[in-house]
């Protein structure tokens, strides 16, 4: 089955326009409901039984019913990982933050990592039926996993002992275990300078990031002219590099910061500039090579994603959590509804760029890559910020007392 270039950027990012158009109803059902494991369990599902759906829609149906099915898949991801983050706020304490964020999201590395590999196995031996049937199986096995072992809460877990219990509650925001109805402060949120540089910071950051995992294996067939099989292992290799700096830079974060001699702010910010300049840099730096150095370029490639888990785990990637605990899930819906748009805008904007293929109209795209980590940089370092805001986490005077007359209308808006 042929696809012509925009086609190809069309279904790339097909998933995105189901990510984008739920994460504030997630974010939303998080924090009011907070059955993080109920969502995580339904998106698995749907995900594993879409990814066994493909072979069929694309066979019987055609193109347009399968990107319609990708649409499903991505509102499917939004339900299954974007619940992760509200629910990891009520397993962790503020002194092992990017410790445990980093190990819990970790495994999103590793599948990463080993997919472009596995894949390029399997179209060699088993036939592309085959790689969907594999993600089928492994998002079943990811929906047995979490209805066996994942909980909303401390206080839900029946095996955690009830010293190990009490100190997690401990650190919970009294929007989770408080009984009384909480006022959102939606104006307050959306006239936060801090909260909306993380939005356009993660666009900016996002469209790069993002823009390299789904481009990069058409990069290294197009330009640098590899077999299948070199060709999985090789766009697997930013994303292995990346994943062992993810598990390491999440501790080195923690013990910056523990030992208060820098603030918060100061803190995200230097690990910001350090996984936002270093890799646009090397951006450019790329674009200026012929395929004849693909070695190299493929390691400047691979030390400039790595690198970008710096910004992640400790610049603007949880900055969210220090702005305002207590409202994560729909402070995090409002930054990904619109920081994941790149999802579905820069495969059409790289296949615009890449029409033919050739050297040197990648060579645009990775200009464009660097531009945009300087931005990202830019932006956060400007106007971010790592302290709590005035109106972040729930206090009496945010909440709606259950002894009020249940005769006179609430309004759960600010």
């Amino acid at each position: 089955m042929y696809l012509d270039k925009p086609a190809q950027g069309m279904l790339l990012g097909a998933v995105y326009y189901g990510v984008v158009a739920v994460q504030l109803l997630v974010g939303w059902l998080c924090d009011k409901f907070g059955k993080y494991k109920l969502q995580m369990a339904l998106g698995s599902s749907v995900l594993a039984i879409a990814s066994f759906a493909s072979p069929v829609i694309l066979e019987n149906a055609g193109v347009p019913y399968y990107f319609a099915l990708r649409i499903v898949k991505g509102v499917a991801m939004s339900f299954a990982l974007s619940s992760m983050l509200p629910m990891l706020t009520r397993w962790t304490t503020t002194q092992e933050q990017g410790l445990l964020m980093g190990i819990a999201s970790a495994g999103i590395g590793l599948a990463n990592s080993v997919t472009y590999p596995i894949s390029g196995l399997l179209c060699q031996h088993g036939g592309w039926k085959a790689i969907f049937y594999f993600g089928g199986a492994c998002g079943m096995v990811a929906s047995f996993l979490i209805v066996c072992l994942v909980y909303d809460g401390p206080a839900k877990h029946p095996r955690v002992d009830a010293e190990e219990k009490q100190y997690l509650l401990s650190f919970q925001f009294q929007s989770q275990t408080s009984k009384k109805r909480r006022v959102i402060p939606w104006a307050k949120m959306l006239r936060s300078v801090p909260v909306w540089s993380v939005v356009v910071t993660n666009f900016f950051f996002f469209a790069v990031v993002k823009g390299i995992v789904l481009n990069l294996p058409i990069f290294v067939r197009d330009v640098l002219d590899f077999t299948v099989t070199e060709n999985g292992i090789f766009s697997a290799m930013p994303l292995i590099a990346a994943l062992l700096l993810h598990l390491l830079i999440g501790p080195f974060f923690d013990y910056i910061r523990n030992h208060n001699k820098y603030t918060p702010t100061t803190v995200r910010k230097i690990f910001h500039v350090v996984g936002t300049l270093i890799p646009g840099a090397l951006m450019f730096v790329s674009s200026q090579l012929s395929s004849e150095y693909k070695y190299f370029i493929i390691s400047l490639i691979t030390i400039s994603y790595s690198l970008t888990e710096f910004a992640v785990m400790g610049g603007f990637g949880y900055a969210m959590i220090d702005l305002a605990p207590d409202y994560i899930g729909i402070l995090q819906g409002i930054n990904k509804t619109i920081s994941l748009a790149p999802g579905f805008i820069t495969p059409l904007i790289v296949s615009a760029l890449t029409p033919h293929g050739s050297s040197e109209e990648w060579k645009h795209v990775f200009i464009l890559f660097g531009a945009l980590y300087v931005l990202s940089c830019l932006v956060f370092v400007t106007c971010g910020s790592a302290q709590q805001q005035s109106w972040g986490k729930a206090i009496k005077n945010d909440t709606v007392s259950a002894l009020s007359d249940s005769s006179k209308p609430r309004n759960n808006f600010a």
